[in-house]
């Protein structure tokens, strides 16, 4: 930090302050870098570290390991800084799916379901399955991958899913 702005920190008693904001950096390499896309430490208050989180299911997850989360946040700043850590909802971006167009469309056979007598709910059921299958398709040209485990599209660096990944740490306990 520039010898200045440490004489102003000091000068006005904010110099610890704004160490003790610091631990709001190392968040993400605490986490590790799939938590991390989908959380964001916002703000530390009189030990209370807040936390923007993507879903609800994320949040479920991380209360889980909230207190290993504490301990090495503590670690990192070598003094206890962070006493509770309080996971909100939190905004953020999904990846865009590029769309596929007509003529990127890989030929997607229909469904044969004879068990449905209904012509207009087979026909239903043939669209979505074929509107899934570009889905799929367009992800997969965006970068996304089949989990090893379930199969489904997922964008990621892992080789299963999330949900997956969380019925393997259910199954564990």
């Amino acid at each position: 930090m520039m010898n200045w702005v440490r004489k102003i920190l000091k000068n006005y008693n904010l110099e610890k302050e704004f160490l003790d904001q610091q631990v709001l950096l190392f968040w993400s390499d605490i986490v590790g870098e799939h938590l991390a896309q989908m959380t964001r430490a916002t703000r530390l208050s009189n030990g209370t570290l807040t936390v923007e989180v993507s879903s609800p299911i994320v949040s479920q997850e991380l209360n889980l390991l909230k207190e290993n989360y504490i301990a090495l946040l503590n670690e990192r700043m070598a003094r206890v800084i962070v006493q509770r850590i309080r996971f909100v909802p939190g905004k953020f971006p999904r990846p865009r799916i590029p769309l596929v167009s007509a003529e990127d469309n890989l030929p997607v056979d229909d469904l044969f379901l004879t068990d449905i007598d209904d012509a207009h709910l087979r026909d239903s059921f043939n669209s979505l399955y074929k509107t899934q299958r570009r889905r799929e398709t367009a992800m997969l040209k965006a970068g996304a991958h089949r989990c090893e485990r379930c199969g489904v599209v997922f964008f990621g660096n892992d080789k299963i899913c999330p949900g997956c990944q969380f019925d393997e740490i259910a199954d564990k306990q």
